[in-house]
């Protein structure tokens, strides 16, 4: 089960660029998972309904003139262009329903992801899905903002520090990618982006939501004025992946009142768990139902500040209490079994749906044992899903 060794061979057998990058050193052990997880393909065919429905509703002008006071007040605007590799994250309940974690503008392991299939010989959920897809997308993106792609266009891939992030070997693999495409690709700091260059288009993997800290105002003001493609973005963010999204989607008479046909209703309905706003006045009786319940930050990301409701104690409670938090109806997660070099182990999953617009591209389970996916677990990790 030498999972780590037989990644990188494939890394650097499809990306000739990465020969010569220390990657032993960058790719976690426990990163790739030797296991794949076994669903059935009704699953896959409720994720392609709950994405495609999602972004149906985000399209919809009424549900974009509801948030109109929101945006302005944010300061935003409609850049043209959607997000790209975002992620719809889930769990399965008892009955292999899929159960909304949350939406994800800022995911990990699209690219990874196609090349742990590649590597395992396992077949793609969505057969189609390739390679050129992912630059056609950013071509989209561009022409949405009715501009058009150069012939060597220019890229930046920006975070906070690059190289210093876990899964910097990412960005490495996305930069060969754009390269290969004959594009002028480079990994940059987000404060660093315009000083000696000036990309057409940005991935933007900075967790700085919108755009609101001090040393983002550059790359705000490029956004604002479209000087820039900026994929994923903060009107994408505000839409879609805002937790507060989920709790108005919940509200009673909500969709209706968008003039969201009863079927996609009921379809997010049965999908978003319940979840509202942990307010002062409401402390009381949540405190009472917090077993039944999960509490996270709306514009975190990770499980950064998350508390299971059964496990939280009073005192951490009432710190989180009129926060900027969402309690969240709790939805265990599945667990699947797998033989390991020391018997048999339950391993808790989630899946990770990706999409461009209302487009399921890949499926990826993460694989851990514990509280939360934190890529730590011995044979855990990102892993392959084959739908039966």
């Amino acid at each position: 089960m030498n999972t780590k060794s037989d990644f990188i061979q494939q890394l650097r057998s499809s990306y000739p660029g990465l020969q010569t990058k220390p990657l032993e050193d960058i790719v976690s052990e426990n990163l790739i998972s030797p296991f794949a997880v076994e669903l059935p393909s009704s699953v896959l065919k409720q994720a392609q309904e709950v994405v495609a429905t999602l972004f149906a509703l985000r399209e919809k002008p009424a549900y974009r003139a509801h948030y109109q006071d929101l945006i302005q007040e944010k300061g935003l605007q409609d850049p043209g262009n959607k997000s790209i590799m975002m992620s719809y994250d889930f769990h399965l309940d008892e009955n292999q329903n899929l159960k909304l974690i949350e939406v994800n503008t800022n995911a990990a392991f699209l690219i990874l992801g196609y090349e742990m299939y590649q590597m395992k010989g396992h077949a793609l959920p969505i057969k189609d899905f390739s390679l050129s897809e992912m630059g056609a997308d950013i071509r989209e993106e561009l022409h949405l903002q009715g501009k058009t792609a150069s012939e060597k266009l220019k890229v930046a891939i920006i975070d906070e520090t690059p190289s210093e992030q876990r899964l910097y070997v990412e960005f490495l693999v996305y930069n060969e990618l754009y390269k290969s495409f004959g594009w002028d690709s480079r990994i940059m700091d987000y404060r660093e982006v315009f000083q000696d260059f000036d990309p057409e288009f940005i991935y933007n993997r900075y967790t700085d939501f919108f755009l609101t800290a001090p040393a983002s105002q550059k790359l705000r003001e490029k956004f604002l004025k479209r000087e820039v493609c900026l994929s994923p973005n903060p009107y994408e963010y505000l839409l879609l992946a805002d937790k507060q999204r989920m709790i108005d989607w919940m509200q009673a008479g909500f969709l209706e009142s968008l003039g969201v046909e009863a079927a996609a209703a009921a379809l997010i309905r049965q999908t978003v768990p319940f979840s509202y706003d942990l307010k002062p006045e409401a402390a009381e009786q949540v405190w009472a139902e917090r077993k039944k319940l999960f509490f996270k930050p709306k514009n975190a990301f990770g499980s950064k500040q998350s508390y299971k409701g059964a496990s939280i104690s009073n005192k951490a409670f009432q710190e989180i209490v009129g926060q900027d938090m969402i309690a969240q109806e709790f939805v265990p997660a599945p667990e699947q079994t797998f033989e390991t070099p020391e018997g048999p182990q339950k391993f808790k999953f989630d899946l990770r749906c990706y999409a461009y617009k209302g487009r399921l591209q890949l499926v990826l389970a993460r694989l851990y044992q514990g509280q939360v996916t934190n890529l730590r677990t011995p044979y855990g990790g990102f892993a392959t899903v084959l739908f039966q």
